[in-house]
C-alpha cells in the first residue's frame, strides 16, 4: 500500500489534489462569471439569492467538480468515477468542519450574539435542501469528471496483417 491509499483503495492524495483544483476552478469561474455580470442579474432582498445566481452555482459548482474529478481519477488510475465522487465527499466533508470550528470560535467569542434560525422547516429547512442540492450536483460533476478521466487500456498492439 502507498502513502496516498488507505481504505479499500482510495488514493486520498488524489482526491486531495482533485478538490484543490475543483477549488480553484471554481474560484476562476466564480470571478470570470462575476466579472461579465452574470452573478449580479438580480436583486438579492432581505439576504436571499434570486434563482439565477443559485443556477449559476450550481453551474459552476459541476464544472469545478467536473474537473477536479478529472484531476482525482487521473491520478489515482484506477476507479476513476470513484475517486471523481469522492472529491465531493471530500469537500462537503472540509465545509463541514470549516463550519463547526467556525461556530465554535462564535460561540466563544461573540457571547451570545449569534442569530438563531426557526426551528420549523422555514429558513433551515430552505438551507439544508439548497444545500443538498449542491452537494449531489458536485457529486454528479464528480462522478461525470472521473468517468472521463478513464484511459484505453494499453496493451501490446500488434501490427496489423494487411500486406
Amino acid at each position: 500500500m502507498s502513502v496516498g491509499s488507505s481504505i479499500r483503495g482510495a488514493n486520498w492524495s488524489a482526491v486531495a489534489v482533485g478538490w484543490v483544483v475543483a477549488l480553484v476552478v471554481g474560484f476562476v469561474l466564480a470571478l470570470v462569471f462575476g466579472l461579465i455580470g452574470l452573478a449580479a442579474s438580480e436583486e438579492a432582498t432581505r439576504g436571499e439569492i434570486g434563482a439565477g445566481s443559485f443556477l449559476l452555482s450550481l453551474v459552476i459548482g459541476f464544472l469545478s467538480y467536473l474537473v477536479g474529478g478529472y484531476v482525482a481519477g487521473r491520478r489515482a488510475g484506477v476507479a476513476g468515477p470513484l475517486h471523481g465522487m469522492l472529491t465531493a465527499v471530500f469537500g462537503l466533508i472540509i465545509a463541514v468542519v470549516l463550519a463547526v470550528v467556525l461556530l465554535v470560535i462564535a460561540l466563544l467569542f461573540l457571547e451570545g450574539e449569534i442569530p438563531r434560525a426557526p426551528g420549523v422547516l422555514g429558513v433551515a429547512g430552505g438551507g439544508f435542501l439548497t444545500g443538498l442540492t449542491s452537494f449531489l450536483v458536485n457529486l454528479a460533476g464528480g462522478y461525470l469528471g472521473g468517468r472521463l478521466s478513464r484511459t484505453p487500456p494499453s496493451g501490446p498492439r500488434r501490427p496489423s496483417r494487411v500486406r
